[in-house]
């Protein structure tokens, strides 16, 4: 088997799960899942692999990134979080689906089952009616020309494929002898496990709030094979998390922008991911930092790191917030350092011959905002004006 990337089997959470003696699991348990995993991982690389052909321009979706968030769950649930084996098969299995969908390959059908879906016959209505308010041409919805089926066709696969992702651990193709193939081939593993895996899979699009709500109880033990149960809202925190944080270079290797050239907001993300360290933790925080400082002719896509590590904080704290209330385990981290202070950010995530201010306008004393500018300082003390302006409005 060939293993791609950064080697997750070094990782933390793969070690502790699998290969350090445990008094919750035997070797021979975590033999079993550890297998099982792998099994499933080369499979899923494959599917994986059709990403770049049906969404070109975006940043990696491959194997390795899905390998690399086994290290980026790692950083934040080291000497934490508790996962046993069992957990990690799911966690592993969910971490490879929840972006798998992302490609044609996901749906047995091909073309003509996306095309079957209500967001294909939204997007194409919509770019149809635009195409005749602004250029006067038409085009048959229900038979779309090329041109419009490889604009719309990358938006509804990013649009669905969180929903097809719960299906994926389940879903059989059928090869050309008419057999049926699976990316989790044990039956027993496939029925018992693979609906939570597609649940916890669905759920990194879902809110932190949904989560509770959907995984409120734990899953129970497959009975020949553990004792150890499933801790689904524990697990899709982590799937999360992980993928949250990962949006360094990894991501966004210089020399395959160079031959892949992505446009628009999609060479903005390359741009300020391919300048950041891996993250690391100090104390409760996130750090990312940058090998190269941004010029400022890269200002925009600065701004666009920094829109985007506030999205991450704001994921920490929330998942932070759901694991306390659970009175359960917590995460290692629990923000990002320098998340709402362009300022700030910038010591880390560097910037060469500019600096970042924000300059948004805040009022931090209201009611003196109010004296000044309304009541008798803006209307006298004529009483009417208040029927005048309900009379106006």
């Amino acid at each position: 088997m060939t293993i791609s990337g950064p080697d997750f089997r070094q990782t933390w959470l793969w070690r502790q799960a699998f290969l350090t003696p445990r008094s919750d699991s035997t070797t021979d348990e975590q033999e079993f899942f550890r297998t099982q995993y792998l099994s499933i991982r080369e499979r899923a690389a494959q599917l994986v692999s059709r990403i770049a052909v049906d969404l070109p321009g975006m940043t990696v979706h491959d194997i390795s990134h899905l390998d690399a968030l086994w290290d980026t769950a790692s950083s934040v649930a080291e000497g934490a979080v508790n996962v046993n084996p069992a957990e990690a098969f799911v966690l592993g299995a969910s971490i490879l689906l929840h972006d798998a969908a992302m490609s044609l390959a996901a749906y047995p059908g091909g073309l003509a089952e996306v095309m079957k879906t209500v967001a294909w016959k939204d997007a194409v209505a919509r770019l149809a009616l635009a195409s005749e308010e602004n250029a006067g041409t038409r085009f048959d919805v229900d038979n779309p020309p090329k041109a419009v089926v490889d604009r719309v066709l990358p938006d509804v696969l990013r649009r669905l494929h969180a929903d097809r992702a719960e299906e994926l651990a389940e879903q059989a193709w059928r090869t050309p002898d008419g057999s049926q193939v699976y990316l989790v081939e044990d039956s027993a593993l496939r029925l018992f496990y693979g609906p939570t895996i597609g649940q916890i899979a669905h759920s990194h699009w879902w809110s932190v709030q949904k989560l509770e709500h959907e995984f409120s109880d734990d899953l129970g033990a497959l009975a020949h094979r553990s004792r150890n149960l499933i801790d689904r809202v524990k697990l899709a925190c982590l799937l999360r998390v992980a993928d949250a944080l990962h949006l360094d270079s990894r991501r966004a290797p210089r020399f395959l922008r160079a031959m892949t050239n992505p446009s628009g907001v999609s060479a903005l993300h390359w741009s300020f991911q391919e300048r950041l360290a891996r993250p690391h933790i100090e104390l409760d925080a996130v750090v990312f930092t940058t090998g190269q400082p941004f010029g400022r002719d890269d200002a925009e896509a600065w701004w666009l790191a920094y829109d985007t590590l506030n999205a991450v904080d704001r994921e920490l704290r929330d998942v932070d917030l759901l694991l306390q209330a659970r009175g359960r385990e917590v995460l290692k981290a629990r923000r990002v350092k320098g998340a709402g202070s362009p300022e700030i950010l910038a010591r880390t995530v560097q910037t060469r011959g500019w600096r970042p201010v924000d300059a948004r306008l805040q009022v931090s004393d209201v009611p003196r905002i109010v004296e000044n500018l309304g009541g008798p300082k803006l209307y006298g003390n004529d009483p009417t004006v208040a029927l005048r302006e309900l009379i106006q409005n």
